[in-house]
């Protein structure tokens, strides 16, 4: 018991203050065959009467508001039998649930999905959880989304390795990506950030589609993605997971966690992973992944003063260095020559969060906090004769006050938000091809913002919410977003959304494609004397979304489908078409917009095996140079399925299949025939498995395959054999550059 109240305590440390109100900390359990308890993942936690709840972690635990007025805990999960608690001055409660008997003696279980649709949440709301994680390798974040189909994971190009998600058909920097509600991959991230943060330090994943909350910044326009880091409650004392692939590609992970003291305690966080060997399996003379070593570290220490004060600081530390090219490349002998063709991107960044609030006593529904960032990032890197160096220095602070308006039906939240960017950037070529060109800005922006959230209890509920921010480059921003949730029923969940999002466009990093290839960089239609020329990129999100959950054959199961359109009414267009030697930049003239349409249902088909099957449509269409044209390389449709089995004796069966639809590619045709390419990709289809091995309570082994068919593109770089002539394009992917992938890793953690 004591090391459950010690892991309770430290969730509330480590929670995001953002929502931290007065909070009521629980731990669902079972007993086993061997009368232990065992924690509970998935089971649901409400207020009676009330529609304030939420749903236990991986670990069992819950960490849930107080509402003034009730007193009594519901917790239920299908096949268990109900229990009601009354709450009075408890600050942790642990609950065991007993499994319903029925049919003659059938034990009927309960059943949560590993990725799931939050029904309770007004938002659009993917929760991931640490079982859905490890049904992949998920060696970091950018790989984490296999087994998801709301989230697609492209490579920016045939040589760097370089991965960048899309979400509803739009490109990754318009998801926000935030680590524990504060900012994470942006700026000069944006490019190889999903890279830099390994998998297994992820406890969970939250996936907004929209726009998300005006607390979290005005910069999400498709959605955001929140990743949360093994919390204290969440790590065990000693976690370490190693991994190795069959292009030679090794990593070590390590989690350690200690108290230091009854109000202070710490967690360790290193990565360690190198890439030393050549590997080139299409066998055009170049390596289909770039050699390499990484070295990531996080420290944080979370404090409880045991009167209200809560307190978190962390150090981060992160070193990246690739080096690819042509097979053969030395630097030493070959950089900036036309001996081989090569590149290298080498990577540093420090950085440094903190997070203090205050608990009200007595006053659940009131508190405050403060959250702070300050970071460092260095970025060098080469291509060939193209030289691109970029540091970035920034400072974050958000200010977060929440309390109510007459009662509990009727909350706010407001505050104070200023950002510091400071960029220095510069691309040049070596060989004087074009004259050195410099970006540097700096970005300062205050803001303030207030949300309100009203909730009956019973059927309706809404967010809404604005912030004005004050741009020294770009003038006054106002962002404004609406979230709206219907309950027609218990199990059925009506929800639309409609919002702005802003965002300042770092040109060269979000495409870096462009670098590795002969096209020189154009800029047109330039609408202001900052930021490469271009005002923020703006555009309008509205969504729809139902959700059904059921009961089949005394199975759970919930079936969803959404719907999002985005207008962009500015945007900082990337034109591949003009030209093929050239990429175009310049502000929107016409119409941009996107279209996105999905259905999804999760269901047990028979005991222990999860189905998840998946279909989404998307149209995006902009108005370019040369007229309107679908957006290049987006897959217009995505077929999806997901198999996961567990036997008794834990093993564990992961199998994934998609169909990724055609995709347009941007025009050669003024091209020699031998560099031209066809307009259209053709429709093709991945495969991924993975089978798990439970040894216990401590160790874990497990084997998998990635792109099982082998498929992968013939000919990925345009004039592979003449890497310094004008039509050399390694730009073009539209699939995989690498065959079948086999790797095996292993799991040991101390509880």
């Amino acid at each position: 018991m004591k090391t459950i109240l010690i892991g309770l305590m430290a969730f509330a440390l480590a929670y995001p203050f953002n929502s931290s109100a007065q909070k009521l900390l629980g731990l669902v359990v079972e007993k086993d065959k061997q009368s232990k308890d065992q924690p509970l993942a998935g089971a649901n936690v409400r207020w009676l009467g009330t529609s304030q709840g939420t749903t236990t972690r991986d670990n069992g635990v819950f960490l849930l508001d107080r509402v003034e007025g009730a007193d009594r805990l519901v917790i239920s999960f299908v096949g268990y039998i109900s229990d009601t608690i009354k709450i009075t001055d408890q600050t942790n409660i642990k609950v065991e649930l007993k499994s319903e008997v029925q049919l003659q003696e059938i034990v009927v279980q309960g059943w949560k999905p590993s990725t799931y649709n939050n029904a309770l949440s007004e938002m659009n709301l993917i929760e991931m959880n640490e079982k859905e994680l490890f049904k992949a390798a998920c060696c970091n974040l950018s790989e984490s989304f296999e087994t998801n189909p709301s989230v697609d994971v492209t490579f920016t190009d045939a040589i760097t390795g370089t991965r960048q998600i899309q979400m509803l058909g739009l490109s990754g920097p318009n998801t926000m990506i935030s680590l524990e509600n504060m900012p994470g991959v942006r700026g000069l991230a944006s490019s190889q950030g999903i890279q830099f943060i390994p998998g297994t330090w992820i406890n969970s994943i939250q996936v907004t589609k929209g726009v998300g909350s005006v607390i979290n910044g005005y910069e999400s326009i498709a959605g955001q993605i929140n990743v949360e880091l093994k919390k204290l409650q969440e790590s065990d004392k000693l976690f370490i997971n190693g991994y190795v692939n069959s292009s030679a590609r090794s990593e070590l992970n390590l989690v350690h966690t200690a108290h230091a003291s009854k109000k202070w305690a710490t967690t360790f966080l290193l990565h360690s992973s190198i890439r030393p060997l050549e590997m080139d399996q299409n066998h055009d003379g170049f390596l289909d992944f770039p050699k390499g070593k990484q070295v990531n570290f996080i420290n944080r220490w979370v404090y409880n003063s045991c009167n209200g004060w809560l307190g978190q600081v962390a150090f981060k530390y992160l070193t990246d260095n690739k080096q690819g090219g042509q097979l053969g490349y030395d630097p030493e002998q070959d950089k900036f020559s036309t001996n081989r063709y090569g590149f290298e991107i080498n990577t540093n960044r420090y950085e440094v969060t903190g997070k203090i609030g205050y608990q009200f006593s007595g006053k659940p529904y009131k508190s405050f906090g403060l959250q702070l960032n300050a970071l460092q990032h260095n970025h060098d890197s080469y291509f060939g004769f193209n030289v691109h160096n970029a540091n970035e220095q920034s400072f974050y602070s958000n200010f977060i006050y929440q309390s109510i308006i007459g009662s509990t039906f009727h909350k706010f939240k407001t505050g104070l938000s200023f950002l510091y960017d400071n960029f220095t950037e510069s691309l040049s070529s070596a060989n004087t091809t074009f004259a050195n060109r410099n970006f540097d800005r700096t970005e300062i922006v205050p803001g303030a913002f207030v949300e309100y959230s009203y909730d009956d209890t019973k059927k309706f509920s809404m967010i809404a919410g604005a912030r004005v921010d004050q741009h020294n480059l770009f003038g006054t921003f106002f962002v404004p977003r609406l979230h709206l949730k219907y309950k027609p029923t218990e199990t059925m969940v009506l929800r639309a959304s409609a919002g702005r999002g802003i965002r300042v466009a770092n040109i060269i990093l979000e495409n870096p494609g462009f670098l590795a290839s002969a096209r020189q960089m154009v800029l047109s239609n330039l609408q202001s004397n900052h930021a490469y020329g271009f005002r923020p990129d703006d555009a309008w999100n509205f969504g729809f979304n139902f959700l059904q959950e059921f009961t089949l054959d005394y199975r759970s199961g919930a079936f969803s489908v959404d719907y999002f359109f985005t207008d962009f009414k500015n945007q900082a267009v990337v034109d591949w078409d003009k030209n093929p030697q050239q990429i175009n930049f310049f502000g929107l003239t016409g119409k941009s917009f996107s279209h996105s349409l999905q259905a999804q249902l999760d269901y047990q088909l028979i005991r222990r095996l999860d189905v998840r099957l998946a279909y989404r449509w998307v149209d995006v269409e902009t108005d370019y140079l040369n007229g309107r044209l679908l957006r290049p390389l987006v897959p217009r449709d995505r077929a999806f399925i997901n198999l996961a089995y567990k036997t008794k004796n834990n093993w564990m069966f992961d199998y994934t299949v998609q169909r990724i639809g055609s995709q347009r590619i941007p025009t050669t045709s003024s091209n020699p025939s031998e560099y031209q390419l066809k307009s259209y990709s053709d429709p093709y289809i991945l495969m991924n498995a993975q089978v798990t091995k439970n040894f216990g309570a401590r160790w874990s082994a497990y084997v998998g395959a990635e792109n099982f068919t082998n498929f992968k593109l013939s000919n990925p770089i345009v004039s592979a054999s003449q890497p310094f002539g004008p039509y050399f394009d390694t730009s073009m992917v539209w699939g995989p550059v690498f065959g079948r992938m086999w790797y095996v890793g292993f799991r040991y953690r101390v509880k």
